[in-house]
Parts: structure tokens; sequence; C-alpha cells
């Protein structure tokens, strides 16, 4: 059976109550994040369904004053872990404007990650980074576009 004949269900997605910031890919939830120290973004998702769903994206908006001109961040959104299975996934990263939130401004570049599948008596790790960097933007969102999510 292909990959479109696969019946999927993205119904039943939902995600925790809030999102949060954390300081070490989302063991803790920092209620109250201190100036200089490298956060990431995170929501728990779950499908609840009883189908697998299709691929999704989750888009974090995070607003201030902006940017300062000539002023560039780095945009990190923790993923999670990749499934032992052996599939092939689509990394897109695109800056929008909170007053246009369906027109990208600038995509950055994507990336295909495939990932292989490990047995129980593989040792080490995985071999996938799973910290990926998107664009240059605070005001804008960072996008982590996954097929699978976190």
């Amino acid at each position: 059976m292909s990959a479109s004949d696969t019946k999927t269900d993205d119904s039943k997605l939902v995600t925790a109550d809030t999102v949060y910031v954390s300081p070490d890919g989302g063991t803790t939830d920092e209620a109250f994040p201190k100036p200089n120290v490298e956060y990431d973004f995170c929501v728990d998702v779950a499908n609840a369904g009883e189908l697998p769903s299709g691929s999704f994206f989750i888009r974090f908006n995070l607003s201030d004053d902006g940017l300062d001109a000539g002023a560039s961040v780095k945009a990190v959104v923790h993923f999670g872990t990749f499934p032992n299975k052996f599939t092939t996934y689509h990394l897109e990263a695109c800056i929008y404007s909170s007053s246009a939130p369906e027109k990208p401004i600038n995509c950055a570049g994507s990336f295909d990650i495939t990932i292989n599948t490990e047995s129980t008596s593989d040792s080490g790790s995985s071999g996938s980074d799973d910290n990926t960097s998107s664009t240059d933007s605070r005001d804008s969102d960072g996008d982590s576009t996954t097929a699978e999510s976190q």
C-alpha cells in the first residue's frame, strides 16, 4: 500500500492547555524567562484519534515591538524525537507578519530529513539532530513544519 493510500484523520489532533517556554527542550516549564538565556517554545500535541494524522505544522507567534533595523535573532523551536520508522520528513521555515499571517514574507530553504530505523540491539544515538533553526525574526513566527510532530 502506498503512502498516498493510507487513511489519515487530522481532526483528533489536540494540544495541551498552554504553550510554554523551556530552557532545556521542554523538560522544565520556565514561568519567568530571564534575559540572555536560550529557550525553546513548546506545546504538547497528541493524536486522540484511531487513525494516524497527516502532515501538520505548529506555528508559534511571538509578538513584541518588533526587531530593530539591522538586528537579528535566531528562532529555535524544539521538536523532540523521531519515531523508529524509515521515513522522510520535509522541513520548512517561513516568516509571517502578524498583520498578514496567511502569506509568508520570506522562507528559508527547505530540508528533507531521512530517518532510518534502529533495531533494539543497535547502540548509540539515532544520529538525527532535532534542533532546527528557522529564520531571523522574533516579531514574526518561528514555524516548525513537522510531518509527525512534537
